[in-house]
């Protein structure tokens, strides 16, 4: 059953959606062969229990309503509606109404000097990427060089994002000269524009693991690009189109201010 709802239940689904899911059943069918069932006979209880047991297990709002969420898929495609009827879950956060963590112009500075100083033409081509597009890392390790497009004075990377939507995202001066840069030094004629220590195509993981190191997560430099972007004064439909996202309500939280900026107003009350 879960093969099939993988299949045809999670159709045009991104593959990090796909993947979540599955791994969401996947920990709900481990815990119900637990309580002598399965993924084909459990009842309305057996859903509540469940939630009721990630809250014991202390786990977060956002995990258990990303759990929830799975689960609710599956119950619709399943033909289980009935389970799903007045379930009680834990709210999770308004995201919409919280700013999402961008990197302060010192942050973003430090990290570019310091991959830099690496002397990894590779690491700074994809801290380059990240910061001045915005593009998703699942979207960046997916890309081949005949997917990017540089000229002297302008360059383009074709990215199929969410949904399989297929979009095509400029390169300002500093991510064109990064990916130069980086292709200069490749001798090899492997299709994938970032490559793996060991010559394979880079994993999301591996990205992650490089910024990590520096004490950042990889999803901050979208968060970055886009409250750059909404700072500077870009029109909402305009950074909807470069970064690929679907619902303007979401771009909305780039508006909200951090703590840091609450903490900064109040900071400079009566000092002007």
């Amino acid at each position: 059953m879960l093969i099939h709802f993988q299949e045809e239940g999670l159709r045009g689904k991104s593959a990090t959606t796909v993947k979540t899911y599955m791994y969401c059943l996947e920990q709900f069918d481990k815990w119900l062969d637990g309580s002598g069932t399965n993924l084909e006979e459990f009842s309305r209880s057996d859903v509540q229990q469940y939630m009721d047991y990630l809250v014991a297990k202390k786990k977060s709002a956002s995990t258990i309503n990303k759990i929830w969420n799975a689960i609710k898929k599956y119950c619709k495609f399943a033909g289980k509606e009935e389970c799903i009827e007045d379930i009680s879950v834990v709210k999770a956060p308004d995201y919409k109404k919280e700013a999402p963590q961008a990197l302060s112009r010192n942050e973003r500075n430090r990290l570019i000097r310091e991959i830099d100083r690496t002397g990894n033409r590779r690491d700074f081509a994809i801290l380059m990427m990240l910061l001045n597009t915005g593009v998703r890392v699942s979207e960046l390790v997916s890309v081949d060089r005949t997917d990017l497009e540089i000229s002297e004075r302008k360059g383009s990377l074709k990215v199929v994002g969410k949904g399989n939507k297929e979009r095509v995202i400029l390169l300002n001066a500093e991510a064109r000269r990064a990916v130069l840069k980086h292709l200069e030094e490749r001798t090899d004629q492997h299709t994938a524009l970032f490559l793996s220590n060991r010559g394979k195509r880079i994993s999301v993981r591996t990205v992650q693991n490089l910024l990590h190191k520096y004490g950042y997560h990889a999803h901050q430099l979208r968060h970055t690009f886009i409250t750059d972007l909404q700072r500077s004064g870009v029109d909402l439909t305009l950074i909807q189109s470069l970064s690929g996202h679907s619902s303007l309500d979401i771009l909305s939280r780039y508006s909200m201010p951090t703590q840091e900026d609450k903490q900064n107003a109040v900071e400079m009350l009566y000092k002007q």
